[in-house]
């Protein structure tokens, strides 16, 4: 009997915490077929800032994985033989998909796409059908890998860049901790993949005379995005760097934060430099951003990667900051 009564509470409290768990909620962006649009309302599927999203809103806590698993059936079957994901668009609702583009960059898409997969698998591993676009994709993946040892954005784009190497050498170590629930030596391969990365990245794009990362191996007119941006990608998915992060991103608010904030050098809201934020304990600056960026929600700037993003905030962070003026004014 006590056995019987131990069960039922901790069952009881299992269900207590599982619907504690805020959902993210993507109903302005999912269509009943399952496809995620770039905006709440455009008929166009990116699919770099669907499955993003899905990633972000997942590392912050809330439960994706309903919409993750109508997100990926919708993709399954539109995927390249080759392993390529495309962009698709329809002009009318009641019309068919159609490609329209290529992805934003296929090689962060990719690793994106296969980290998704893993991340909604069992514990004994993926389904076939999954299996077979994750073999197609890496395999894909691995064709855009350089001699400098750090992935170019596609084949027709031969430039590596700061914030894509970083997001692969993430998905590559998200990978490998997923395999470890049912291969530990595919696990500790990915593992080493992501470690090779990183010291690719240090070694190719770290400029030791600055002590900043280029954000790219090309010359480029330095900018807020890519520039500034790309600086924030290394503490956001925790990469080891030559700086301390901490001090990294207290240098980078004094010159950036109000402009960030004010949306003074772009006119999108950046919600990934507040994922950063709340990466580092900093829930002023976070919190800020969350103020300020709220009457943006109906915007054409605001997308579905920002949308996970204030979602994810506003899920860690729901008191919000008392004020900005002191980032703002950039003090």
């Amino acid at each position: 009997m006590r056995l019987v009564l131990t069960v039922l509470v901790l069952v009881a409290m299992s269900g207590s915490v599982m619907a504690q768990q805020k959902s993210f909620d993507a109903s302005a962006y999912q269509v009943p077929d399952g496809a995620l649009t770039i905006n709440a309302t455009s008929l166009e599927v990116e699919p770099y800032f669907a499955t993003k999203a899905l990633i972000v809103a997942t590392d912050a806590g809330l439960d994706t994985h309903d919409t993750a698993l109508k997100w990926i059936a919708w993709m399954l079957p539109r995927q390249r033989q080759d392993g390529r994901i495309d962009r698709w668009c329809k002009k009318h609702p009641a019309d068919d998909w159609r490609r329209c583009g290529d992805a934003d960059a296929d090689d962060s898409m990719l690793a994106l796409w296969v980290e998704l997969l893993y991340r909604n698998g069992t514990d004994k591993g993926l389904p076939l059908e999954w299996q077979q676009s994750v073999d197609r994709a890496l395999a894909y993946e691995e064709t855009l890998n350089n001699r400098q040892g750090v992935y170019h954005v596609s084949r027709k784009n031969h430039t590596p860049l700061l914030m894509d190497n970083v997001e692969i050498y993430s998905a590559f170590k998200d990978i490998g901790k997923q395999l470890s629930r049912w291969d530990l030596e595919g696990a500790a391969a990915m593992q080493a993949k992501s470690q090779k990365l990183a010291d690719d990245i240090q070694r190719v794009f770290w400029d030791g005379g600055t002590g900043r990362f280029r954000s790219s191996t090309q010359k480029i007119e330095p900018a807020f995005y890519p520039d500034a941006v790309a600086q924030t990608y290394p503490w956001l998915e925790a990469m080891p760097t030559p700086q301390d992060p901490k001090n990294g991103w207290t240098a980078w608010k004094q010159n950036f934060a109000a402009g960030w904030l004010d949306k003074r050098w772009d006119p999108h809201p950046w919600g990934l430099v507040a994922l950063t934020a709340l990466k580092l304990e900093d829930l002023q600056t976070a919190g800020c951003w969350l103020q300020r960026s709220t009457p943006m929600r109906s915007s054409p700037q605001w997308n579905i990667l920002e949308e996970a993003s204030y979602q994810a905030v506003l899920n860690v962070n729901p008191q919000g900051a008392d004020s900005c003026s002191e980032l703002v004014s950039g003090q």
